[in-house]
């Protein structure tokens, strides 16, 4: 893939019709931040902790965020990874800038009118298919926007780990090292806890951790494991502990669970 700064990464046409027209709906990421692409992102910050705080009554508890290097662009490695809420926990609670994207699974996340339009508002979130394994179009799409100079969130479990246990990070998939080594970028572990079962009122926290050096370009198949096995442990060392749940009769709104789900 290729395109001049300014320009939207091109996404090739030979899609199932539902796909393409997800992915032709919701705005791609430029290569290069834009004044337009930056004020979307500081107003969508906004309305989500509008949503979050005001309606939702959502409790956002927030730690380490001075562990965020300023200006640099990252790759944001978040897990446990059980709520839809999770990425937009993320763009809410991490600086503006570099503005942070997340590549959306075309079929889950973009398969309906009002999600493509929701999302769309937001931006942050590039839809791509996730029909069999990492394909091309995700890789270059993840690298293209590493390489404008923005920040790229992952969730590096990889895909079924919904219904696992909530506070134990599941197998990490070496992606992630491979985005690392390409792109030269430092990988930022950052911790979730709450996403799972939401409800009116609901505390969900986040907690970041210390920075970690860039994959080096020569790295074979048993460092890139080494920096993926390093990664769990950071993550895992950060992930929240939250108070018990009140009973199921005092959770209202039950439903926020599967809004985006």
């Amino acid at each position: 893939m290729h395109a001049e700064p300014g320009e939207r990464p091109r996404r090739p046409t030979d899609r199932p019709t539902a796909v393409a027209a997800a992915a032709t709906t919701a705005p791609l990421p430029p290569v290069r931040p834009t004044r337009r692409s930056m004020l979307q992102a500081r107003v969508g910050r906004r309305l989500l902790r509008l949503i979050g705080g005001k309606l939702f009554r959502f409790t956002f508890d927030l730690d380490g965020l001075e562990r965020v290097p300023p200006g640099e662009p990252l790759i944001v490695a978040a897990g446990p990874h059980r709520g839809w809420l999770d990425s937009f926990l993320l763009i809410m609670a991490l600086p503006v800038t570099p503005r942070l994207y997340y590549l959306g699974s075309a079929e889950a996340m973009f398969n309906t009118w009002w999600k493509r339009r929701l999302l769309g508002l937001f931006g942050g979130v590039v839809p791509v298919s996730t029909l069999g394994q990492l394909n091309r179009e995700g890789l270059e799409t993840s690298l293209a926007i590493l390489a404008g100079g923005n920040s790229l969130g992952v969730f590096p479990e990889g895909a079924g780990q919904i219904d696992h246990a909530e506070s134990e990070l599941g197998p990490l998939k070496r992606g992630v090292a491979f985005l690392s080594q390409r792109s030269g970028r430092r990988v930022l572990p950052v911790g979730l806890a709450g996403t799972r079962r939401l409800w009116r009122g609901k505390t969900v926290a986040l907690r970041v951790g210390p920075p970690l050096a860039a994959v080096t370009p020569g790295a074979g198949r048993t460092e890139q494991q080494a920096s993926v096995d390093q990664l769990a442990a950071a993550i895992q060392a950060v992930i929240p502990a939250l108070a018990p749940p009140p009973p199921n009769e005092r959770r209202r709104w039950q439903w926020l669970t599967r809004m985006l789900g």
